[in-house]
């Protein structure tokens, strides 16, 4: 009976937290391809390169553990790193506010067409990625933008070093990954987000304001990926109006590997970011080699998503026969 205790508790643990595994193997693999894949430089090399899609990856896993979904971010995050570069030239400080609010308010634009409108949400994010790339292209007039004169304040968000392998991106990921974690699951409003995601229509009997939580969490989408329009800003201090193009497939994904049910009500957020980690190191393995094209790094990613759904699936099905046999009993 022991034993098979164990196995049970050792089968849940794998089954939530597989993407723990999953980093190890990514790591062994990158260990392998290049010996100098573990080296501090590196490392840390991917965590700031990973940071900008790790924020978003973050807003995007509340959102789909909510229930909804947010295409926008890719478009979003564009917009967001053309404002705040635009806004540099002037103030540091009113730049990054002027970003997050205008972030913020795209995510509540999202949370009233889905809540207020009733549109689906795949629908009404679409449309705004749509809509925001085009405002992209019609601000930048099809060209990479740079302001006339650079501001060092700005530019050191991104490029100014803490430590010697630490730098500001990194921190910034790290904190509002604790912060976002923490949010979920201490707070009301937090479990409110798993309890409307789990079951709409239950989460409306226990007393949840089921639109003002699904608002909230596309709140956090736009402010997440705001952050992360201003980090790019400031990193490359240049905006290309394709910037972020398959951004919002990149922060799915992230959700996904990192066990984020698509359905909703599921997810854990140190998780997401094992997710984002995972997906960072591909593409830092394919920039360590050079047998595979760069274009095989999609065909994994997209394969990687599909076994990790189909998992889930999978796993949703034994648990559903459980309990018809269990309700049978």
């Amino acid at each position: 009976m022991k034993e098979q205790g164990f196995l049970k508790k050792a089968r849940r643990f794998l089954g939530g937290n597989g993407c723990f595994f999953g980093l190890i193997f990514m790591i062994v693999v990158a260990t392998l391809i290049n010996t100098s894949f573990l080296t501090p430089t590196n490392i840390s090399n991917v965590l700031r390169q990973m940071s900008t899609n790790s924020i978003i990856a973050l807003g995007m896993a509340v959102v789909i553990i909510s229930g909804s979904i947010d295409l926008s971010v890719g478009s979003l995050y564009c917009l967001s790193a053309f404002i705040s570069i635009y806004f540099s030239q002037y103030n540091a400080v009113l730049a990054v506010v002027i970003t997050l609010a205008a972030s913020t308010f795209i995510g509540l634009i999202n949370g009233l067409l889905v809540t207020k409108l009733d549109i689906h949400p795949w629908i009404a994010t679409l449309s705004m990625m749509l809509g925001l790339r085009g405002l992209v292209l019609v601000l930048a007039n099809e060209n990479t933008y740079k302001p006339p004169v650079a501001n060092a304040s700005f530019e050191a968000i991104a490029r100014q070093p803490i430590f010697t392998y630490l730098n500001w991106p990194i921190v910034i990921m790290v904190v509002l990954t604790v912060a976002v974690g923490l949010f979920l699951k201490y707070t009301g409003a937090g479990r409110d987000v798993y309890a409307r995601g789990g079951n709409v229509e239950a989460a409306r009997m226990m007393g949840v304001n089921v639109h003002r939580t699904l608002i909230n969490a596309h709140l956090i989408s736009g402010f997440m990926t705001g952050v992360s329009g201003i980090i790019l800003a400031s990193r490359i201090g240049s905006v290309s109006p394709l910037a972020g193009d398959g951004g919002e497939m990149y922060a799915i994904a992230s959700c996904v590997v990192g066990g984020v049910h698509l359905s909703g009500g599921r997810g854990k957020i140190g998780n997401v970011f094992i997710g984002a980690a995972i997906i960072g190191m591909l593409t830092n393995i394919f920039n360590m080699q050079n047998v595979l094209s760069t274009f095989w790094e999609s065909v994994i990613t997209g394969s990687l998503v599909l076994i990790v759904v189909f998992i889930q699936q999978m796993a949703a099905l034994r648990e559903e026969r459980r309990k018809r046999v269990t309700e049978a009993i």
